[in-house]
């Protein structure tokens, strides 16, 4: 390997954001009788629940901690996919990927995606 230093790498003009997206996401706690028998299909004993998620698009946000704490109030306020349904929840998450002006992708910048495995190359560390 071979390393030299590069010329300008560091680009001080600031980007010009089009758009935040977030993605919330709950995982309902389990039904209290889960091993009981049910009728019709049962969930499988023992089996983590899944996870429920919905994703808005934010315009007109200062910064990433503006958007950071709308998400963080706004699962907090019950108004998460499971949460809106009245359903109790065990784990709650959330993901933000900023757009850049004149780009079509999206870069992850915050959260932990639950459904990926946690060394997922696709998820950012999860620091709790």
């Amino acid at each position: 390997m071979d390393a030299r230093p590069a010329p300008d790498v560091y680009d001080d003009e600031p980007w010009e954001l089009a758009a935040y997206r977030v993605t919330l996401w709950e995982q309902p706690a389990e039904p209290p009788n889960i091993d009981q028998p049910a009728s019709g299909p049962a969930p499988f004993p023992g089996a983590p629940m899944g996870w429920e998620e919905m994703t808005f698009e934010l315009a007109g946000a200062q910064d990433v901690r503006e958007v950071i704490q709308w998400a963080e109030t706004t699962l907090a306020s019950g108004e998460g996919p499971a949460s809106r349904r009245g359903v109790p929840v065990q784990d709650r998450e959330y993901v933000i990927y900023a757009k850049a002006q004149g780009e079509d992708r999206w870069l992850h910048v915050a959260g932990w995606t639950p459904v990926l495995p946690s060394d997922s190359p696709l998820n950012l560390r999860r620091l709790r």
